[in-house]
């Protein structure tokens, strides 16, 4: 299990705001250890070669000496960026948890990493006040996609122009050189192989958007079992039931897992919190009834107070909720 000092937690969680120079020795031990320990199955920080990928178009040819990011539209001085000067601004460090709109109850499409940038909020202050105007904040990419966010949601320092994701500089799968991160919406908000930003007098509806998925995006509060598997064997006097929580900037209260198929709750011991973006861990002691088949499943309480969303639904068009559920046989 990943046991961290409160010191380190609060190092780690990299808040929207403080500032942080590349990886140390000291922190890169940290970071080894997050991805080598976690309390479920899969690693605090997904590996970068494992983190999920969704595109609607295979990765552009980008030629770095060519590349650029323009800031225009309602600003009173646009501003053109190359490579070497995001490098050169402080860059801040921040833990969030990505999930595709289209992610199932199977939750394969989720991941989360530590990404370096550059706060969004100062660049948009470097090219002048933002026009009273403005409405939403335009991010296009290299490979002719675009989404949006509302410009208020812009201005809050924890949306970054992010460079380097786990140590590294942005790998071509994940929008190198330079991508969005916005924490607490869904993954089709991020946008990768950033080129533009603008910012726009209209509600700006993006690829997806005009396929009819959310524009506002705001991840649903979502629970997952790793631990055991579905169909797994369990035996002997108990065995630990593990797995996260996810919702989004709202932060996980609490976390229940029931093993007689929702008619009795159990509360599950939380595990501390990566980052106020992120995923959160927990882990239940299951003592082993009579042999048999059991299903096994979760359900989480957001920061707010509010308990998931029990009632299946399907991941159109604002992402898809449910009680994750698995069958486990228990053997004498």
């Amino acid at each position: 299990m990943l046991h961290l000092s409160r010191r380190d937690l609060l190092k780690l969680a990299g808040g929207a705001a403080v500032a942080s120079a590349l990886p140390g020795p000291a922190f890169a031990g940290i970071l080894d250890q997050l991805f080598r320990e976690a309390p479920g199955a899969r690693p605090a920080l997904t590996p970068n070669e494992k983190f999920y990928v969704t595109s609607y178009r295979s990765p552009p040819d980008i030629r770095l000496k060519q590349w650029s990011l323009s800031i225009k539209g309602l600003v009173e001085k646009p501003v053109t960026l190359v490579y070497d000067d995001l490098l050169a601004r402080p860059t801040v460090s921040e833990i969030v948890t990505l999930e595709c709109v289209g992610n199932g109850l199977a939750a394969d499409a989720i991941s989360t990493a530590r990404w370096e940038g550059v706060p969004l909020r100062t660049i948009l202050e470097e090219a002048g006040a933002v026009s009273s105007d403005a409405v939403d904040v335009v991010f296009r990419a290299a490979d002719g996609y675009s989404d949006s966010i509302p410009c208020a949601r812009a201005m809050e320092g924890d949306v970054l122009i992010a460079h380097r994701m786990n140590g590294v500089p942005l790998p071509l799968g994940h929008g190198f050189p330079a991508r969005i991160i916005v924490p607490g919406v869904y993954g089709m908000k991020n946008v990768q192989w950033l080129t533009e930003i603008e910012i726009v007098d209209r509600d700006y509806k993006g690829y997806y958007q005009k396929k009819g998925w959310s524009d506002e995006a705001v991840v649903k509060t979502s629970s997952h079992i790793d631990r055991p598997g579905h169909g797994g064997v369990v035996k002997g006097r108990e065995t630990v039931v593990q797995g996260y929580a996810f919702a989004g900037t709202r932060g996980i209260q609490q976390v229940e897992v029931s093993t007689d198929g929702g008619e009795n709750w159990h509360e599950a011991t939380l595990e501390p919190e990566l980052s106020p973006y992120a995923w959160r861990f927990w882990t239940y002691r299951w003592e082993l009834p009579a042999p048999g088949r059991y299903d096994l499943q979760v359900r989480a309480t957001d920061g707010t107070g509010r308990l998931q969303m029990t009632e299946e639904q399907p991941a159109f068009p604002d992402g898809a909720v449910g009680l994750h559920e698995i069958t486990v046989q228990v053997q004498a």
